[in-house]
């Protein structure tokens, strides 16, 4: 949704002054937080800073033919985000042409890359899992990975804001569609921490950050402990990565954080 979130790109001199604050790092994760790794005209050029193990995160419908080989030539694993087919997968990941995102898929492949198709599980497409599985298989994919997380239920809007065009359910079948305020929603969204509103008084935290034992640095070079924390929040600014090592003073509270009670916790 534009001008919600600020539109840039990480840069190599940003990068670096992120990669010196962490000398002993043994993985880098590109992940599209506010976008996609592919639009980032300089993305071989920060691959090849990482100067260890590095993944990238797309959905796979941008990128050129040589920057998908060059990726696949450094030994990037590549974790393509397809959920579903040509006939769903476009119902999610919204304006993704599926040609494009084969096409992607092969370039990679054929050079050699290590790709990984990360598949989401919605109501739309729970049918499509076993055709989905040898699809991957038949294109080369090294692993199929089934991920569910928070964001599998709501309505899908048109470009304009002004009409609800489909909505997403999850799986299980434990939502269906209700009444919505599209202008109501559009300005809760531009306050982020509003979205969060747990259910429950009693939270299990299976907490990323605690269990990868990583960081998440925005474009901006700002950091949080995960990317479901990858803005400002009342009382919780990000920090500059350059002063990291005050992180920890930011989450001196006793209080269960609704982000993370909706993103990895589960009701006890």
């Amino acid at each position: 949704m534009k001008g919600v979130w600020p539109e840039v790109h990480l840069t190599v001199e940003k990068f670096q002054v992120c990669l010196d604050q962490f000398p002993n790092r043994n993985f880098v994760y590109f992940n599209g937080h506010l976008g996609d790794p592919m639009m980032n005209p300089n993305i071989t050029a920060l691959v090849s800073m990482t100067r260890c193990d590095t993944m990238l995160v797309t959905n796979g419908g941008i990128g050129k033919k040589d920057t998908w080989e060059e990726l696949a030539d450094k030994g990037v694993r590549v974790q393509f985000s397809i959920d579903g087919l040509e006939d769903t997968n476009h119902l999610y990941r919204q304006d993704v042409v599926w040609n494009k995102v084969m096409e992607r898929v092969r370039w990679f492949i054929d050079a050699g890359g290590h790709a990984t198709w990360k598949w989401v599980p919605f109501k739309h497409n729970i049918h499509q899992l076993e055709d989905t599985k040898q699809l991957a298989k038949d294109l080369g994919f090294k692993d199929f990975e089934i991920q569910d997380h928070a964001r599998n239920y709501g309505p899908a809007l048109n470009r304009e804001g002004t009409k609800i065009t489909h909505w997403i359910l999850p799986a299980d079948g434990s939502e269906q569609p209700r009444n919505y305020d599209i202008q109501a929603g559009i300005e809760r969204y531009k306050e982020t921490h509003q979205n969060f509103d747990a259910m429950g008084k009693e939270y299990k935290i299976d907490c990323l950050h605690l269990r990868d034992q990583d960081t998440y640095i925005n474009a901006k070079g700002e950091i949080a402990p995960c990317c479901f924390h990858g803005y400002d929040m009342p009382g919780r600014p990000l920090v500059k990565v350059e002063d990291h090592h005050k992180l920890r003073d930011t989450w001196n509270t006793n209080k269960c954080n609704p982000v993370c009670a909706m993103s990895c916790g589960t009701l006890k």
